[in-house]
C-alpha cells in the first residue's frame, strides 16, 4: 500500500492513530441556541429561520463571538455600498457556491 501525503498509509489515517497512544480527535464546539445567545443577536436567529427555515450550525457557532457577527455584518454593509455587481448576481453566486460545496437547501 502506498503512503498518502505525509507518509501516512490509509489504514493509519482511518484509525486516527500514528502508532502511539495518542488519538487525533477533532475538537467539537457546540453552537449557541437562541435562548443562550446574547440579547443583541437573537434577532439573527429569526432572520435565519425565516430565510432558510432552519438554524445553521456555522451561524450558531459564530454567535459565541458577537464581534465576529457584527464585523461580518459591517463588512457586508461596506461591500454593499461599493457594489459594482447587481445584488441579484451576488445572491446567485452565493447560492451557486453553497450548492457546489454540498449545502442542502
Amino acid at each position: 500500500m502506498q503512503p498518502c501525503a505525509g507518509g501516512v498509509t490509509p489504514e493509519v489515517r482511518a484509525k486516527g492513530s500514528f502508532g502511539n497512544d495518542y488519538e487525533f480527535v477533532m475538537a467539537r464546539v457546540s453552537g449557541l441556541e437562541k435562548k443562550d445567545a446574547p440579547w443583541h443577536l437573537r434577532w439573527f436567529y429569526g432572520v435565519m429561520r425565516k430565510m432558510f427555515r432552519k438554524d445553521f450550525t456555522p451561524a450558531k457557532i459564530q454567535m459565541r463571538l458577537p464581534g465576529l457577527v457584527w464585523g461580518g455584518i459591517a463588512m457586508e454593509a461596506g461591500l454593499g455600498r461599493k457594489r459594482l455587481v447587481s445584488l441579484r448576481y451576488i445572491q446567485l453566486g452565493k447560492i451557486r457556491a453553497a450548492a457546489r460545496v454540498g449545502c442542502p437547501f
